[in-house]
């Protein structure tokens, strides 16, 4: 009788090994300590496998008959699982779901718990507040959502309290347990969660504030936005005073909706002697404001990101890009996704279709995905990509980049310009050749714009 040979002769125990590496769980996809996964880029979920897990048992069950016995369990879970899925979600369910959220909350166990788990942690490094949603959650929403009948309206889901609540709660805990960390992301923060700090733990802020080489701040919520981060102003004012030893600054609002507050009302003219990276969002700018924070850090400024940044009437791109071109002495990127003129920027808003801002938040973590509603263009123009225009495709800005331990916040600046700029050419590019006509601007000149900022041809500089 002849031996079994190659993948008959492994055992058991081994086929089932190899099984559920194939049949691995998709929220493991992204391991915690890679860059990907702390990314202010990458806050979205880890894509769903591909192809679906019955397709990969099947194809093992299909190699031999010894893989068909061991994946037939594998299957049956996988049919147990959808035909829970299948029935109706149990109202009961949901309801002893909240309210052991609401006994957890009151009787403090979870700030308890909390502060026992950041003295535990004692070389935590970056702290991440995020909006998550359980298997159960996402199973009633998709329920309601396709429902034939209209049924949102009997789910009341509110990120603002969560988000104060857990603000509150995890900064007494970081305080509690004295945390090493440097790092923190919020990049879906309530403004109203800002005050709670101003007024209920107003001592804590310096503390933590003071530890911190990264802040990455990026506020959801358009309701009354000027107003409210306003009234935050003196919190913005006593953290960033205290935060001496920044590194890398980012500070967003939501696309459709740009601050319209001065830029020094929120950074009140600091000056981090250490600052190498520096971000903003959905801003309403003067041109002056941008040139006066990126003069006050031209010595140490590696990276600079404008994203959404609308110019106000009276004011010009060309004027920014300048003072960035010769005034900066380390600047190796700048990113101008989706940059614009403010007047302009309102008449596309104005003559686009209405969205809901449940639409337009979408269900992605990422503010690489806060885009418009639909895609405008002017004559002239190439209409643009949010998959090309996105900082996240980086080299530099990648796991395995040269840059793959430093802070994240580079962007994607490869394009391809009309003109050489460099010393092959007899006619160096002048700033009346940028096309900056005060009104528009378009996805080719930002690209354009990018590298002229930092000096590389883009007809000999094109990688």
């Amino acid at each position: 009788m002849s031996r079994p040979l190659g993948i008959q002769r492994l055992s058991n125990e081994l086929l089932k090994e190899i099984l559920d590496c194939i049949d691995c769980d998709p929220d493991l996809s992204v391991n915690i300590d890679r860059r990907a996964y702390l990314s202010v880029e990458s806050f979205r979920l880890p894509s769903p496998p591909v192809p679906s897990r019955a397709h990969d048992i099947g194809s093992f069950r299909l190699v031999c008959r010894s893989n068909a016995e061991i994946g037939r369990e594998q299957v049956e879970h996988v049919l147990r699982s959808a035909n829970r899925h299948l029935h109706f979600p149990d109202p009961s369910f949901f309801k002893a779901k909240a309210d052991d959220q609401r006994r957890i909350v009151r009787s403090g166990e979870d700030a308890r718990i909390l502060k026992k788990a950041m003295a535990a942690f004692s070389s935590l490094q970056h702290v991440q507040i995020l909006r998550l949603q359980d298997e159960a959650d996402r199973i009633l929403l998709d329920y309601l959502h396709e429902s034939d009948t209209p049924l949102l309206h009997l789910v009341d889901l509110q990120w603002s309290p969560a988000c104060i609540h857990a603000t509150k709660t995890m900064a007494e805990a970081l305080v509690y347990a004295r945390s090493p960390f440097s790092r923190f992301s919020g990049p879906m923060m309530n403004p109203q969660s800002a005050l709670v700090i101003k007024d209920k733990i107003p001592k804590m802020v310096p503390i933590l504030a003071s530890r911190l080489t990264c802040l990455e701040l990026h506020f959801d919520d358009s309701q009354e936005l000027n107003e409210r981060i306003q009234q935050a102003s003196g919190l913005f004012k006593t953290v960033f005073a205290a935060a001496k030893n920044l590194q890398a600054l980012h500070v967003g609002f939501p696309s459709r909706s740009p601050l319209d507050l001065g830029l020094e009302e929120i950074f009140n003219y600091t000056y981090w002697e250490k600052l190498r990276a520096f971000g903003i969002q959905a801003w309403r700018l003067n041109a002056e404001e941008i040139i006066n924070i990126a003069r006050r850090h031209s010595k140490t400024l590696r990276g600079l990101r404008l994203r959404d940044v609308q110019l106000r009437e009276g004011s010009m791109w060309k004027d920014v890009l300048v003072m960035l071109r010769t005034s900066m002495e380390q600047l190796d990127w700048v990113s101008l996704r989706r940059v614009d003129y403010s007047k302009h920027f309102d008449e596309l808003w104005a003559n686009s279709m209405e969205v809901g801002d449940v639409l337009l938040a979408g269900a992605s973590d990422s503010d690489d995905e806060d885009s418009f509603p639909a895609h405008f263009s002017v004559p002239g123009s190439v209409v643009d990509s949010d998959e090309d225009d996105s900082d996240v495709h980086s080299l530099a800005d990648t796991d395995h980049g040269p840059d793959a331990n430093e802070i994240a916040l580079s962007p994607n600046t490869t394009a391809s310009l009309p003109f050489c700029t460099c010393s092959r050419s007899s006619d160096p590019a002048s700033v009346d050749d940028l096309g900056d006509n005060g009104m528009f601007v378009v996805y080719q000149q930002r690209k354009m714009w990018e590298k002229w900022v930092i000096g590389q041809c883009p007809e000999h500089n094109s990688s």
